[in-house]
């Protein structure tokens, strides 16, 4: 079953939520992200136009405790190819740059697993916040691909080059504890507790200066802007690479069969 995306506003931030009926694991496909895109078109207009109702925080989150997203939806990969590839990679750094250009903090509620495409979106934004189920993950390598969404550029500001190296070339799936030990998730939170934790930084945010909060992240995301357009490019380029092995094939079949089975 596709996964689906609303949008919930409250107070002082809002709600993105990746929803998938029967708290099966959501997954993301050209549908999921179009969707994206179409969310983060009225959270910009709201932020942008200095409106009462605009968020001061964003929360991306799940229906699924189980699961806050496990990558590419099963439908794309058996459709991804060397006409395809590029396209693919290029529209999810589109919508996760944008995420990461919001103005307002956003923060990323990770229950259960976050692997592939799943933790790039959690990657791109500015807090992950957890609790003890969350398991974290590059994956990619079991596959034959290149994280495709950033992951190679985000990762590795996040943990640090030698442990982003680590974490990939094994296709480690990390816990809560090893994850913030890492300084991959900001906040490790009792389940019970989580809820109240998001709601209560965001009510702090929404105390503060929102013009100086949006400006220190403008300055930081400006920096970086020149090597996160570089690392597009270099990542369609070794996608398209990956696709093409001979090995990389072989592995996708194999999971196609056994998940068709």
């Amino acid at each position: 079953m596709q996964t689906t995306i609303e949008l919930r506003k409250a107070e002082t931030f809002w709600e993105l939520t990746l929803v998938a009926l029967g708290n099966k694991p959501p997954t993301l496909d050209y549908q999921v992200i179009s969707a994206f895109g179409v969310a983060l078109d009225e959270i910009e207009a709201a932020v942008s136009g200095g409106e009462e109702v605009a968020p001061n925080c964003l929360i991306i989150k799940s229906t699924s405790e189980r699961c806050f997203c496990a990558g590419a939806n099963i439908d794309v990969l058996d459709t991804l190819s060397e006409d395809t590839m590029a396209e693919w990679v290029a529209m999810g750094h589109k919508a996760l740059n944008r995420l990461e250009d919001l103005p307002i903090p956003v923060l990323a509620k990770v229950q259960g697993y976050a692997l592939g495409g799943g933790l790039e979106l959690a990657l791109a934004c500015d807090l992950i916040v957890c609790d003890e189920t969350a398991k974290l993950g590059l994956t990619e390598a079991n596959m034959g691909f290149v994280p495709g969404w950033g992951g190679s550029y985000r990762l590795p500001r996040r943990v640090g080059v030698s442990s982003a190296k680590r974490m990939f070339y094994s296709a480690e799936i990390v816990d809560a504890d090893s994850a913030l030990r890492l300084g991959l998730v900001d906040a490790v939170i009792a389940p019970d507790e989580l809820v109240e934790w998001l709601e209560g930084f965001s009510n702090n945010v929404a105390s503060k200066s929102q013009v100086g909060i949006r400006g220190f992240k403008t300055i930081l995301n400006e920096q970086d802007r020149a090597a996160r357009e570089a690392n597009l490019l270099t990542e369609i380029e070794q996608s398209l690479i990956c696709i093409k092995n001979a090995d990389t094939k072989r592995r996708i079949k194999e999971f196609l069969d056994k998940r068709k089975s």
